[in-house]
């Protein structure tokens, strides 16, 4: 039986659900599925954070860049909730413009 996310309130464990929730994602026309996330390696949180306080900082950072990239903090999967259709974009556009946006994210890498 499938559950109910308490974060985004969308069903979980059906996988052509899952796909079709990542498809749209992917097809926003805002970018968001192409934010880079914030990562931390464990040298580093080895480094930073001692405490509880630290600890529930960086929680809360995490948090904030999930939902800042369009996605649920509880379950991790796209969660649409305010998007208008008229904002999805076909999957040919789509694909044009996730090329667009690898290409310049490879840009900013390489410094230019």
């Amino acid at each position: 039986m499938s559950e109910i996310c308490t974060g985004c309130g969308q069903v979980n464990g059906i996988r052509e659900y899952d796909e079709k929730l990542w498809d749209i994602y992917h097809r926003i026309d805002d970018g968001r599925s192409t934010y880079e996330p914030l990562v931390f390696d464990s040298e580093w949180l080895q480094e930073n954070i001692h405490d509880e306080e630290d600890h529930e900082v960086l929680m809360h950072t995490m948090e904030k860049d999930m939902h800042n990239r369009g996605l649920c903090t509880v379950c991790a999967r796209p969660n649409l909730a305010g998007v208008d259709e008229s904002k999805i974009m076909s999957e040919e556009d789509a694909r044009e413009m996730h090329d667009m946006w690898a290409m310049e994210a490879m840009e900013r890498r390489m410094g230019c």
